[in-house]
């Protein structure tokens, strides 16, 4: 179940990271609609992202708790509440625009990925090569 976890929190990142250039892109060429492939988009990774944190607790219940240095409880908060709420916070930006409603998931993909990214950091180490080595698939 923990490898499920880790490589489960690698595809999210990979979603936050598609969502977040998709968005981009679309800023930079000017369009004013969002694909509805985008808001698919979000919407597989929001479902994920909460499959990804029941996970994470069903393995804090059952004893599988990550093993660290002392600042590695901060990986519960930066892997399951700040990213719901960054990707939440992305969605209502979004729904609250007229026009170019990617910007909104954009953002809240970039912070949710800087906070996921920091999750795996608390939960693998502060060294490059370990996150990578976590990421790794």
């Amino acid at each position: 179940m923990t490898l499920f976890h880790r490589y489960l929190g690698t595809v999210i990142m990979v979603m936050f990271l598609a969502i977040m250039v998709w968005g981009t892109v679309l800023r930079v060429l000017g369009r004013t609609e969002v694909p509805l492939r985008l808001w698919v988009l979000q919407r597989w990774t929001e479902n994920l992202l909460i499959l990804q944190v029941v996970t994470g607790l069903v393995l804090l219940v059952i004893g599988r708790r990550v093993i660290g240095p002392p600042g590695v409880w901060l990986h519960y908060l930066y892997g399951s509440l700040f990213p719901l709420i960054a990707i939440i916070g992305g969605r209502l930006a979004a729904l609250r625009r007229e026009t170019r409603e990617y910007v909104g998931l954009a953002w809240g993909s970039f912070f949710a990925l800087a906070l996921s990214l920091r999750a795996v950091q608390t939960a693998c180490g502060d060294a490059l090569s370990d996150v990578a080595r976590c990421l790794s698939l």
